[in-house]
């Protein structure tokens, strides 16, 4: 499946052939081409343990074993770990211990924009924060631990942020979140869209999420199966079809990763 008219915008995050896994020689990803264009939306969708979550972790530096070729803009970036993609432009908030807990909402920006060398800017940049997220500006001085579940979330997604990334991507944004906090983060991760940054979903809300979407993949088995407008996925029989021949009985609405070792 693909689609959409007129020449796509450029490709800010890419990967080629990218294959591995967690332990050496057992890979959950193969041979996976991917791409996050400037200015949209990319949601990966798939039954469980189809690989999805870590195929975000093998494109921004943070699987422990894996092969393939990665470009950030027009630099190749293979050979760089989560960290210094972070400071390359890739910003990745994993789906827990993404915040500091005893920290306070402001602390825990602070420390997102550690690079920034100007109070002012960084300063600047918190208010731009609390400007896409106003429950955060109503307290900088709260414990991180004591917010909700959303606003934990979005505090999280402000952190990843501070330094500008030319691509966020997110594992999990909405996972045990109400359908009210849902709702308000996918709003967020639209305005983030539409200000220009490139924005990679792994989401279990598969529906919800790809509405928000402008682009989908479905992943099985550790590989692309689909690829294309997310309006399209959303009326596919073959999505339906895919979760289903994988999870059977069970039906298609559970698509939580399971890729991790032991991860229950």
């Amino acid at each position: 499946m693909s689609g959409g008219a007129g020449p796509a915008p450029a490709a800010i995050l890419r990967g080629r052939e990218l294959s591995g896994g967690y332990v050496p020689g057992v890979d959950i990803i193969h041979d996976v081409d991917f791409d996050v264009h400037q200015g949209e939306i990319v949601t990966i969708i798939g039954p469980n343990g189809a690989g999805k979550s870590t195929l975000v972790k093998a494109l921004v530096g943070a699987l422990p074993h894996m092969r393939g070729r990665r470009w950030l803009g027009d630099e190749e970036v293979s050979g760089l770990d989560r960290p210094r993609m972070v400071a390359a432009g890739a910003a990745f908030v994993p789906q827990t211990e993404n915040i500091f807990g005893a920290l306070t909402v402001r602390e825990n920006l602070e420390m997102g924009g550690y690079r920034r060398t100007s109070r002012s800017g960084l300063n600047d940049r918190i208010g731009e924060m609390f400007e896409l997220f106003p429950p955060l500006r109503e307290r900088p001085k709260e414990r991180a631990d004591r917010l909700s579940g959303g606003q934990r979330q979005m505090l999280a997604i402000a952190r990843a942020l501070m330094l500008d990334p030319k691509v966020l991507c997110l594992d999990e944004p909405t996972a045990s979140l109400s359908p009210a906090a849902r709702a308000e983060i996918f709003e967020r991760v639209r305005g983030i869209r539409d200000g220009g940054v490139g924005v990679l979903m792994v989401e279990q809300n598969a529906t919800e999420a790809l509405e928000s979407s402008d682009r989908g993949v479905v992943m099985v088995n550790g590989r692309r199966a689909l690829d294309g407008p997310a309006s399209e996925l959303l009326e596919s029989d073959e999505v339906g079809r895919l979760f289903l021949g994988v999870i059977g009985a069970e039906g298609g609405a559970a698509i939580e990763d399971d890729d991790e070792p032991d991860a229950g």
